[in-house]
């Protein structure tokens, strides 16, 4: 199965990604003190209005903070636009001798896969005399294989390195070739990297106050325009963290896409990978299904085929406490009491709502 990865914080800073790092948003003062863990930042339930909160009208009373109902179905139509032009973006064309091939960014996280590292060292000169032939500094290629780049950056380098005679001849699709060159090479983004920009993406012109993109890890959100919100509030654009599931593993960050009660494709999705898991068909069949549709870029255990950008689904049986994602690419599935068997720390969306 693809596990999760999360990226770790970096040290130093680069000024080679376009996007230019906002000051911190002006926002009204806070009910309480926000602490700086998210982890003991509250639930924002006190920004919306309960039900007893409604006048003789029926009109919601006046509330601070984002609402619990997300953005409209016009502004989700627009968030989701974006978000499927970001994930063309992160799935570029490379052009070989052997025609045109979409591939997926991989996934990349430095300092990466123990194992693995030696052979990303090995071919980092042959990738730093390419990147000079096509005017591409030692920083800028430091800067990719730190996961941290945009996908222009990568595309640009792996385009070189397919013009250099690196790509490697038979064995697999084109498309897991062309996978398997970048990941020898240290290209690719990972999780921190993929959501910074697609949020950014999603919300033009929003005010949040990014740290230098080496060294975002998408931690401590709440206290740099954000409001910390239940799972179950999550909609279109926000961002999703979740921590660690022991010390010795990373956590993962992403973005929804969508959310939805279960359809009957959506169903049939999750037959298809777990056909003979008797508990994924159960979840199945719950009579309470939620579906969350997220984007990220996902680990690959040092497989450079699988993971990478995608879009996932992740289903909530809420009879039974049970969480399956499904990855449709692979066919691949997990299950456990949370999602992607991580602890959730929450759902984070900009001050004041979309």
């Amino acid at each position: 199965m693809v596990q999760p990865v999360h990226s770790r914080a970096f040290e130093g800073s680069s000024d080679l990604d376009p996007t230019p790092v906002p000051q911190a948003p002006q926002r009204p003062p806070a009910p309480q003190p926000v602490p700086r863990d998210p982890s003991q930042i509250p639930d924002v339930s006190h920004y919306t209005a309960p039900p007893s909160a409604r006048g003789s009208t029926g009109r919601s009373a006046a509330v601070s903070g984002p609402s619990a109902a997300g953005p409209s179905p016009v502004a989700t139509g627009a968030i989701q636009h974006r978000l499927d032009a970001f994930l063309a973006r992160a799935t570029p064309v490379y052009h070989t001798r052997e025609g045109d091939v979409p591939v997926a960014i991989p996934f990349r996280m430095s300092p990466g896969y123990a194992g693995h590292e030696g052979t990303v060292r090995n071919n980092t000169p042959a990738l730093r005399a390419v990147a000079r032939s096509i005017g591409v500094s030692d920083g800028e290629v430091s800067f990719v294989q730190q996961g941290r780049a945009t996908p222009a950056q990568v595309r640009r380098l792996a385009q070189g390195l397919i013009d250099a005679g690196r790509l490697p001849k038979g064995g697999g699709t084109l498309a897991d070739r062309v996978r398997q060159m970048m990941f020898d090479h240290g290209l690719g983004l990972d999780c921190a990297g993929y959501a910074r920009q697609a949020f950014a993406a999603a919300h033009p012109g929003a005010s949040v106050a990014w740290r230098a993109p080496v060294n975002e890890n998408l931690s401590g959100l709440a206290g740099r325009g954000f409001a910390r919100l239940p799972l179950s509030d999550a909609r279109a654009g926000d961002l999703i963290v979740l921590r660690p599931p022991s010390p010795s593993e990373p956590g993962h960050t992403l973005i929804v896409y969508a959310t939805r009660e279960a359809t009957e494709d959506d169903r049939k999705l999750l037959g298809e990978p777990g056909a003979k898991d008797v508990q994924v068909q159960a979840v199945a069949r719950s009579s309470s299904l939620h579906v969350l549709v997220v984007d990220s870029s996902w680990g690959c255990n040092g497989d450079a085929t699988r993971g990478g950008v995608r879009r996932v689904t992740l289903f909530e049986d809420r009879v039974s406490q049970q969480w399956v994602s499904v990855t449709k690419e692979d066919r691949t599935y997990t299950i456990a009491d949370t999602p992607y068997a991580h602890p959730v720390d929450g759902a984070y969306r900009l001050q004041g709502g979309h």
